[in-house]
């Protein structure tokens, strides 16, 4: 017996094209093949459309009431949950939705493991995905017959769609709303530290773009903000520091106190890229000048294999950040690389940060 349920809508489709492909394969053999492959089946997975949304309804009432009496009364909302519709939902970092026969969901952003005992159809590829398989976004997915599907979210939240009947095990208690931070990520701790301290939040409510590099006015606002924001002692010189700004109180302030230069010219370069080693030059220029810490000796550079590029302005800089652990250099053929001048990243900006508060604040 076949252990999946095939959304009715589909079956539609396919019988619809039936006919179609029996006359193909009739007049030819090996053009009726290829036009099974080639034609027939896209055509009868890309036409479900409207018919399996309809038809599912149905085949999930049907399947539901099975389930129904076998649990003895899974019906009582007190048993479970329920969905009518595929709609977006928000989930959050841990939470597991289980989900029987029937039932269907449709992964939006963020990302979540699929675990299940039976079989778990893709209606949007036309296929039956393996234990442990890679979810596609947008897909729509079935639960087959005698399956059960654990969902878990990985990401800090997940939008998921979730049609039929369902439970949820709670997750976190603290988590980010970022859907494109997961637990296999490895900058997945220091994102949630840095969040859940406001050091700094994401680029919109639902995404943190590690990737993407950290401006010389976002590390200024960082380092105000640890700092208590207080208000700065001198007036705004620069040229390129509108007063009023996100970022005026923060760069001004950490001007005064020797955290920060300009670029030249009377310029700070707020929206400018900032540099591992300027990062590194501003972390250490807030503990040894604004805290009046006593820096503890660096580690020698001579060992990495870029060690001519760092600036001289920033060499005290950077070896006393490589021995407190707050660079630790990129490895290449067994070589170690500082890539002093490379941009740095929000992610690689929350690694520097969290070992910086953890070790030295």
């Amino acid at each position: 017996m076949n252990k999946f349920l095939r959304p009715l809508g589909l079956i539609a489709a396919i019988s619809l094209l039936a006919g179609a492909a029996y006359a193909a394969a009739s007049e030819d053999g090996l053009v009726g093949l290829r036009y099974l492959q080639d034609t027939f089946i896209p055509k009868a997975v890309q036409t479900e459309g409207e018919a399996a949304g309809q038809a599912l309804e149905e085949t999930y009432a049907s399947a539901k009431q099975q389930l129904d009496a076998l649990l003895g009364g899974a019906s009582d909302p007190t048993a479970g949950l329920f969905s009518n519709t595929l709609e977006r939902s928000i989930w959050s970092d841990g939470q597991i939705i289980t989900l029987s026969t029937g039932s269907c969901f449709v992964p939006m952003d963020g990302s979540a493991d699929l675990t299940h005992t039976g079989a778990v159809v893709d209606v949007t590829a036309g296929t039956e995905i393996p234990f442990g398989g890679r979810l596609e976004a947008n897909h729509r997915y079935v639960v087959g017959e005698e399956t059960r599907v654990a969902l878990t979210v990985r990401s800090g939240q997940a939008a998921i769609g979730v049609q039929g009947s369902y439970s949820l095990t709670g997750g976190k208690e603290q988590y980010t709303p970022f859907f494109d931070v997961s637990q296999g990520d490895w900058f997945y701790e220091p994102v949630n530290y840095a969040y859940q301290r406001k050091l700094f939040s994401g680029v919109d409510a639902n995404h943190f773009s590690p990737g993407s590099s950290m401006n010389r006015a976002m590390l200024m606002v960082v380092l105000h903000s640890l700092a208590g924001n207080p208000a700065p002692a001198a007036e705004n010189s620069f040229t390129d520091v509108p007063n009023g700004s996100w970022f005026t109180n923060a760069v001004v302030w950490g001007a005064s106190q020797g955290i920060a230069s300009g670029t030249g010219g009377g310029a700070f370069t707020p929206g400018g890229e900032i540099t591992r080693e300027q990062t590194v030059l501003m972390l250490y220029n807030y503990a040894a000048r604004y805290l009046g810490k006593e820096m503890a000796p660096g580690s020698d550079l001579s060992g990495y294999g870029d060690y001519a590029s760092i600036s001289a302005w920033s060499r005290e800089a950077m070896s006393w950040a490589v021995g407190q652990g707050i660079l630790s250099g990129v490895d290449r053929g067994g070589v170690r690389y500082a890539d002093p001048q490379r941009g740095a990243s929000r992610a690689e900006m929350a690694t520097m940060l969290r070992v910086f508060c953890e070790k030295i604040l």
